[in-house]
């Protein structure tokens, strides 16, 4: 220990005397901080297969195909009980670090993260999306990285402005490395995690976000993210004008009923009407019901399940009804035991979303041609912008997958339409939920 401190302290005053300008040095560690971010996401992920193996593939050894899904209630309540033990024991049972959670640290902590429920809450997350429950990874990946940020600025004695930052590149290369998406990455950590588009901010974070994403392309690969269909429509005038606002207005709706089913459950759990010690069972015995009754498509997958190709061919009643399951098993996983991010799982119901209102247009209309995997890409970065509150986000991470230039305007009347609509009916998202439920507010400017 004394010789990591000494260490340490050696580091820190050779890097004092370079005495480098505040741009130089943040640039610098964003570099350092977009490479251990996404060595952290690559980590994350190897845990998230192991735990795959272990809750899932073990058992499928065994078992026929559908005597595993009927076996699923019993393997996610297993799942859960030992992400909630995790939680507990190696997080000290904090009851955040999630998305929101890094914000209140920005905002009101000075940028200081804990490291050991940090950890907890990864170990807890990959166990929870390996084993099937209905999570994202987007806010694990995000607690790894701004927990990197954090702690190489503590460790560099850095004051609390420059340590925000360092915080906002550690979710910029966490996203950027998840999703391959390096414009999508730096503009979250700004307009989600920073919550200001300064220029001071701007470098550091967006270094970041591409360095992360090198790394990871020289892993994983680099190809998007999400499987895209190879082939896409052409979309008509009247469709941009007329089709993808009714979208917007549809994906509202959806994301309302996501954000109040969502806190419906936590007031629920909250009322203390199931013991402590039962809940994470409950709770992954129903959601494994619901991952049997859905023959497997809403569980997650490590990553994002949402076979575009697939919602563009299904039934429109099919796929409204694909889009509720995943609302109601991600709302009863993050609130009974499991650990995770909301993010992936509003992609994968505004894909759904998107795709049943194409396929609804298709069946009314069938001479307007009208592809409904179009509408599922589209009620992705809708729902992105009004689940999660993060607009710009989801038009740029919807981009980044089609590289679609075309779909980029109709995209954006989606998500503006979806943005005012849901503010119409719903205050909250589910990042401003969390911090409201929990005392916290961000000074973030509204338009009154």
């Amino acid at each position: 220990m004394h010789a990591l401190r000494g260490a340490r302290d050696y580091l820190v005053a050779r890097f004092t005397r370079l005495k480098l300008g505040t741009e130089p040095t943040l640039v610098a560690f964003a570099v350092v901080i977009g490479i251990g971010s996404a060595l952290g996401v690559v980590a994350f992920y190897r845990g998230v297969s192991m735990a795959h193996s272990a809750f899932v593939v073990a058992p499928a050894l065994i078992l026929p195909e559908l005597g595993l899904l009927a076996f699923r209630p019993l393997v996610t309540a297993v799942t859960f009980a030992v992400a909630s033990w995790t939680m507990r024991v190696v997080g000290r049972d904090h009851d955040g670090m999630n998305v929101p959670d890094i914000q209140a640290a920005v905002e009101h902590r000075g940028g200081r993260i804990a490291p050991r429920p940090a950890l907890g809450r990864t170990l807890a997350s990959a166990i929870t999306i390996g084993g099937g429950g209905s999570a994202g990874a987007e806010g694990p990946v995000v607690v790894i990285g701004a927990t990197l940020g954090s702690w190489l600025g503590r460790m560099f004695r850095f004051k609390p402005g420059r340590l925000r930052v360092l915080v906002a590149c550690g979710a910029a290369g966490a996203i950027a490395a998840a999703f391959n998406a390096p414009l999508a990455g730096a503009f979250f950590a700004l307009e989600e995690i920073l919550g200001t588009f300064a220029g001071g901010y701007f470098s550091p974070v967006v270094v970041a976000a591409v360095v992360a994403a090198v790394v990871a392309r020289g892993i994983f690969g680099a190809g998007p993210a999400f499987p895209v269909p190879e082939t896409l429509g052409a979309l008509g005038g009247w469709e941009i004008a007329l089709l993808f606002p009714a979208l917007g207005v549809i994906c509202a709706l959806m994301g309302t009923l996501f954000v109040r089913t969502y806190f419906g459950v936590d007031a629920f759990v909250r009322t203390g009407r199931i013991h402590a010690r039962w809940l994470p069972w409950l709770g992954g015995a129903l959601v494994g019901i619901i991952v049997f009754l859905t023959q497997g498509v809403v569980a997650s997958d490590g990553h994002l399940n949402a076979p575009l190709d697939l919602f563009g061919r299904l039934p429109w009643w099919t796929l409204f009804g694909l889009a509720a399951a995943k609302i109601l098993a991600t709302s009863i996983t993050l609130n009974a035991g499991g650990s995770g991010g909301v993010f992936t799982p509003a992609l994968f119901v505004g894909a759904a979303t998107g795709g049943a209102f194409g396929a609804l247009v298709q069946t009314a209309f069938p001479a307007a041609q009208v592809d409904p995997a179009l509408y599922a890409l589209a009620g992705m970065g809708a729902m992105v912008a009004g689940a999660t509150g993060a607009p710009i986000t989801g038009i740029l991470l919807v981009f980044e997958m089609t590289h679609d230039f075309e779909l980029v305007m109709p995209l954006m009347l989606a998500v503006v339409f979806t943005k005012a609509v849901m503010r119409r009916y719903e205050k909250d998202s589910l990042y401003s939920g969390w911090l409201r439920r929990h005392d916290i507010t961000l000074n973030r400017e509204e338009i009154a």
